[in-house]
């Protein structure tokens, strides 16, 4: 970048989004910081991906705050959001348990007008699966269906297990047999419960 300018090109947009990208997965955040401002000093106006990449960033380094911070400075300043950018914040409060949050969050997204896609529903259901809301889960996970989505091998195994937690065999059951139709792979565990399921049922 340092050479494009004294040979007189101006970084542009992706310039500047393509090296805070690189400092976001080398997890320096500082700099990546850094270059957003200096990016907004020239007057280089950030896309949609730029703030996503940056969004991305503090999720991944766990600055949940700042990831925060960006997306109520976002819509001050008029940039739409859009499911990309929630959904870093949304896998956040997931994998942190913290559901109630993420679910604010999700009615937040649908109530300024942003659609959620296939990755927050994944997000979503494998969160509630996880802490166990099965009944939040299998209602996402319909409604997902209704808007045409398909849930991925691993929203799969964690729906299962939430389901087999709760002694829904029927239900674990069901969605087992569409996963094997579909050609998605079930981990070991899920095989171990139902070959145990039918040994215990004398159905060889």
């Amino acid at each position: 970048m340092k050479d494009m300018e004294v040979a007189g090109l101006h970084p542009n947009a992706i310039s500047y989004t393509t090296m805070i990208d690189a400092y976001c997965k080398a997890g320096k955040m500082g700099l990546a910081q850094e270059l957003f401002r200096e990016m907004l000093d020239k007057g280089v106006k950030p896309t949609i991906v730029t703030f996503n990449v940056l969004m991305n960033g503090f999720c991944i380094s766990g600055m949940l705050e700042d990831s925060k911070k960006l997306l109520k400075w976002m819509v001050e300043k008029g940039i739409s959001p859009n499911a990309t950018t929630y959904n870093s914040l949304l896998k956040q409060h997931c994998i942190r348990k913290d559901m109630r949050s993420a679910m604010e969050l999700y009615r937040g997204m649908c109530s300024h007008g942003v659609l959620p896609n296939r990755d927050t529903y994944n997000i979503l259901i494998k969160g509630h699966s996880r802490a166990r809301n099965m009944k939040e889960a299998c209602y996402l996970n319909s409604e997902m269906i209704e808007k045409g989505f398909k849930l991925s091998g691993s929203s799969y195994n964690a729906l299962i297990k939430g389901l087999l937690k709760r002694k829904k065999m029927t239900e674990a059951k069901k969605l087992f047999d569409k996963m094997r139709a579909e050609g998605t792979v079930a981990d070991k565990e899920i095989y171990d419960n139902f070959i145990d399921l039918n040994y215990s049922e004398g159905n060889m």
